[in-house]
């Protein structure tokens, strides 16, 4: 890898994308290259996303450590101040509901003539967005989707095709989905909201921006969200956007088949003076039909999504859903590396067939007979997509073919963590 440490540049690099996302193999493949190096110290990958008036985002990514931080960016204060982290032990991710990261990324493509939305900025910064209840798949999906596809291309478009969407954009979902666990969003400091969770048996709320906390800088947050409204609101200013061509061409463009009439639109635009060029260019050269939707919202002043879920149509994401299951691989008699073999497997099997991944995320030990520890079992983590009962024969199969199924122990993590019978795959 390149010693550029812009962490927008160095996102279109074969590679990149596993190691920021937290891929095992891609993690231990960095350590290796840069032990060949022989680093004087680990490395940081910055990223600035500026609006204006001192106000932005900075992203810092340290691959070394698996440790991806977020802060905010304010005139008040002579440092970024953290709103949130994510690594693979203490994490607190959930920083913003979509429609914040939706609203400050439109704010910055708007600033930015170099940056285009959706794209690199939105793909970074999902991992600290998350769903929680009313949400609109029909308006995330498509945003996403073109965002990963901006930034890195398909590298199994078999797989896309088959789940419909692509397979960060899933992952995403996924990881990030907690509606239905009791999140509650409120008026906070300054106006900006804060959040709780009320049930902590099923996925878990971690953020800085709870009621109580001191850590959030919720003035600088809303001064943020404020800035980036009022920068999408100012558009519409422009004498161009309410000349009736242009109008005309509006009104055309915001139903289902809106997508067909943007050249007009951009022509009509162009014609009446208006000089924005990057709401022309989304018009124009649009990277892919979100990107000319979300132009089209802006022009309009039409609530955020809805062209996108107008013109793109259902999600397949609709009506899908997750399980997480832990399964239990008792230790003795096995070879060391025994449950890394079937992760690698398993993950291997299920992601071919649509299903979901595994990992090994633990293991526990018992005093030996001679004092010491002796490894006595290993936990991994799965995630079974939409057809559970398909999952746990794919599941059950392997484990037979390693004359392990009857000494594991599969079961839900989530409440009220019911263990799964390892039937035998033929029934």
């Amino acid at each position: 890898m390149s010693r550029d440490n812009d962490l927008t540049a160095r996102s279109a690099e074969p590679g990149f994308w596993p190691l920021y996302l937290f891929d095992s193999q891609a993690t231990e493949a960095y350590a290796e290259a840069r032990e060949d190096e022989e680093p004087e110290e680990d490395e940081i990958l910055r990223a600035e996303f500026p609006l204006d008036r001192g106000l932005g985002l900075r992203l810092e990514f340290e691959p070394g450590i698996e440790y991806v931080d977020l802060a905010v960016l304010a005139p008040d204060s002579a440092e970024a101040r953290t709103v949130g982290w994510d690594d693979t032990a203490h994490f607190h991710p959930h920083v913003m509901p979509w429609s914040e990261l939706d609203l400050l990324c439109r704010a910055v493509a708007l600033r930015d003539p170099a940056s285009r939305y959706p794209g690199p900025m939105l793909a970074l910064l999902l991992r600290f967005a998350f769903l929680s209840g009313g949400e609109d798949l029909d308006t995330i999906t498509p945003l996403v989707d073109a965002a990963f596809s901006a930034a890195q291309p398909a590298e199994d478009s078999d797989a896309a095709s088959r789940a419909g969407v692509r397979e960060e954009t899933r992952d995403w979902f996924d990881l990030r989905d907690l509606r239905g666990t009791r999140i509650e969003w409120a008026d906070g400091p300054d106006g900006c909201r804060t959040v709780t969770q009320h049930d902590r048996d099923g996925a878990m709320l971690y953020s800085l921006r709870e009621p109580a906390s001191d850590e959030f800088p919720f003035a600088a947050w809303s001064g943020l969200l404020a800035r980036a409204t009022e920068l999408l609101d100012a558009v519409r200013t422009d004498p161009a956007v309410r000349t009736p061509a242009v109008l005309d061409a509006l009104g055309r463009c915001t139903g289902p088949e809106g997508h067909r009439h943007v050249g007009a639109l951009a022509t009509a635009l162009s014609r009446a003076g208006f000089g924005h060029p990057v709401l022309l260019r989304a018009l124009a050269e649009p990277v892919a039909v979100a990107e000319a939707a979300w132009a089209v919202e802006t022009l309009a002043g039409t609530e955020r999504g809805t062209v996108v879920a107008a013109w793109c149509g259902t999600s397949p994401l609709a009506g899908s859903r997750s399980w997480r299951l832990s399964l239990i691989l008792p230790a003795a008699g096995r070879p060391v590396r025994f449950a890394q073999a079937i992760a690698g497997e398993l993950s291997a099997e299920l992601h071919t067939s649509g299903l979901g991944w595994a990992e090994v995320t633990g293991s526990t030990s018992v005093q030996g007979a001679d004092g010491g520890h002796v490894r006595h079992s290993d936990q991994l983590d799965l995630l079974i997509r939409d057809d559970l009962p398909r999952g746990v024969r794919v599941i059950a199969r392997l484990l037979r073919g390693h004359q392990a199924a009857e000494t594991a122990e599969l079961t839900h993590m989530d409440a009220p963590y019911e263990r799964i019978p390892l039937l035998d795959p033929s029934t």
